[in-house]
């Protein structure tokens, strides 16, 4: 699709030395969410969550990559995939619980059930449909320093021998492998996706405990790690629609750290605070800086 205008107008802008701008719909526009999707959240590779919640086999969780449901999926022989979480015959979820048994994966919907790879088990169609249309579509999948990572850019090959790609390492600690996760949180908000990606990178001090120090190692687009020496926090910024955006938080601290005491949610309270994320008439919504970025991403060429 083409590039809706508020959007094209970033390039002219970023040009020059004037303070940008943006046109609200590039806030708001549902031409533009669309143009997002298409060029930009299915980016390679979106880290989702820690293995230690997907490492026992026979076992599914359920995640958010991007503006997809995923389902983590552990075969009885240990294998992890992760699956579109739609169902083939009407596109309904097929799970909505947070985790549980991979073995029947069941569709809520009109009783469908898949196994733990994919394949649809119940109804048989087998004899009237090409079997390779009765699998869930799926993605590549790889654990790599402990964090469970999807490639939503591409299906999944049929062998593993070339799935997946690695991914880079950065300042990934040596113990996030075997560390504890010491807390999630998800948290809805009413900002466009843009603004709540821009205030949480920026704003470490809701995250970390010596911001000074943390260190930000970036995977794909919309999912980041802040690095303490003794903790870390996996973030993804999860877009539901142009005006509608979820933060997810996972914790992480070696074992044998104490668990910290519970105190105030300081990013809670920074994202209540901020409002909508949303600048005054006349000043800038996304800074210079992240506006290059998001241009790097969007444009075509």
């Amino acid at each position: 699709m083409d590039l809706p205008s508020s959007v094209a107008a970033i390039g002219e802008r970023l040009g020059g030395d004037d303070a940008i701008v943006v046109d609200p719909q590039l806030l708001t526009g549902a031409d533009v969410f669309a143009a997002e999707r298409e060029r930009l959240f299915a980016r390679p590779w979106v880290a989702v969550e820690h293995h230690s919640r997907i490492d026992q086999p026979g076992r599914f969780v359920r995640v958010d990559a991007a503006t997809r449901s995923i389902l983590l999926s552990r075969d009885s022989g240990g294998r992890l995939r992760a699956l579109r979480n739609l169902c083939l015959h009407a596109g309904y979820p097929i799970c909505e619980a947070e985790q549980g048994p991979s073995d029947r994966l069941v569709c809520l919907y009109h009783g469908w059930e898949y196994a733990a790879d994919g394949l649809l088990v119940e109804p048989d169609l087998s004899a009237r449909i090409d079997p390779a249309r009765l699998r869930l579509q799926s993605h590549p999948v790889c654990v790599q320093d402990g964090l469970v990572f999807v490639d939503l850019s591409r299906p999944a090959a049929a062998s593993a021998a070339s799935d997946p790609a690695p991914v880079g390492r950065g300042a990934v600690p040596d113990w996030l492998a075997e560390a504890e996760v010491t807390r999630r949180a998800r948290y809805n908000t009413e900002w466009n996706w843009k603004l709540a990606l821009q205030y949480v990178k920026a704003s470490p001090h809701l995250v970390c405990d010596d911001p000074d120090a943390a260190e930000l190692v970036a995977f794909g687009p919309l999912s980041f790690m802040m690095v303490e020496a003794h903790q870390a926090a996996l973030l993804q910024v999860i877009p539901k629609a142009a005006g509608l955006t979820d933060v997810n938080l996972i914790r992480m601290a070696p074992q044998g750290t104490p668990a910290p005491a519970d105190g105030p949610d300081r990013l809670a309270r920074g994202l209540r605070e901020a409002g909508d994320g949303v600048a005054p008439p006349g000043q800038s919504d996304l800074d210079r800086e992240f506006l290059g970025w998001y241009w790097s991403l969007m444009s075509p060429g």
